[in-house]
Order: structure tokens, then sequence, then C-alpha cells
């Protein structure tokens, strides 16, 4: 629930691995070929298998990332729910939530949005370590996760071989 607030920063692609196995699953291949953006980048098959090693180990990462902004948010009082319309209401003041925010929540928010933060920081650097250990840059990783997320056959092989243990 509190994906969309880890989605900031410089590795923006790489919290957003989590739901690659949603994205599969919920998407259809469109109807009428879509324009190619970029020029096909091409994943050698060694490459591939790095790619989605690398990927189930981000999942763990940014599970536990979740797990611990969580408990940061419940350690502060408040609910998972309760903090995810506060963030809105500041990202939007025109939706502002029921009941109003009392600035004692305000306080407990202020607190658990830095601390959670925070995690995010660890977690990135987290990640980026993960990915180098799989001999992977962060750059070429990003491109595969872009070529992945746009080619259906593609995105289907990784996800077959995240099933295929290690």
């Amino acid at each position: 629930m509190l994906k969309q607030i880890l989605s900031g920063g410089s590795m923006c692609a790489l919290l957003l691995t989590g739901s690659l196995s949603a994205q599969a699953q919920t998407q259809t291949p469109p109807s009428r070929p879509q324009p190619q953006q970029a020029p096909q980048v091409q994943v050698p098959p060694a490459e591939l298998q790095k790619f989605a090693k690398t990927i189930k180990q981000l999942q763990a990462v940014q599970q536990q990332a979740q797990t611990a902004i969580v408990q940061v948010v419940q350690r502060e009082g408040l609910s998972e729910a309760r903090f995810v319309q506060i963030y809105q209401a500041q990202q939007n003041p025109q939706a502002q939530p029921k009941p109003a925010v009392t600035s004692q929540e305000k306080q407990k928010f202020a607190k658990a949005f830095t601390q959670a933060g925070q995690i995010q920081q660890q977690t990135q650097s987290k990640m980026q370590q993960v990915v180098q250990q799989q001999g992977l840059e962060v750059q070429r990783f990003n491109q595969i996760l872009t070529v992945v997320k746009q080619d259906p056959t593609l995105r289907e092989k990784v996800l077959q071989l995240m099933n295929t243990p290690s």
C-alpha cells in the first residue's frame, strides 16, 4: 500500500520491479502495434538470466522495506490507510481526507515520513548493490527493464526464469 511513497528517486525503475509479475498477468497485448520509441536493445540469454535473478532479489529487498515502513507508520500511531490519506492530501490540497487531519496526526505523519525516507535511501543503496553483485550496471539493468516491459515475449521469458530454481 505504501509502494507509491517508495517510488521516488533515481532508482524509481528498480522500485517498480515488484509489479513485474502483476503487470505480466494483467496486461493484454495491444490491439494495434505501437510505434517504437527507442531502438531495440538485444539481451543475451546469460544477461537475461542475471536480470531475472536480480529481480527476485530486488523483490525481497523491496518487501523488507515495505514491511519496515509499515512498522514505522504503526509505531507512530497511524494506520496505513490514514498515512496514505494524509500523504495524498499533501500531494493534492483539494482532496482533504475526512475526518480532517489533526495537528497531532500531522506530527506523527512528519516523523513517520522522515523515517520512511531514510528507509527508502537505504533500500535504494541495497538495490544498487544487488544489481551490481549480479554483474549488471544499474543503467544496463534499467535498459533491460524497459525492454522487458515493452516486449510481452521477453517478459514471459523473465517470469519463467524467475520461477526456475537457481
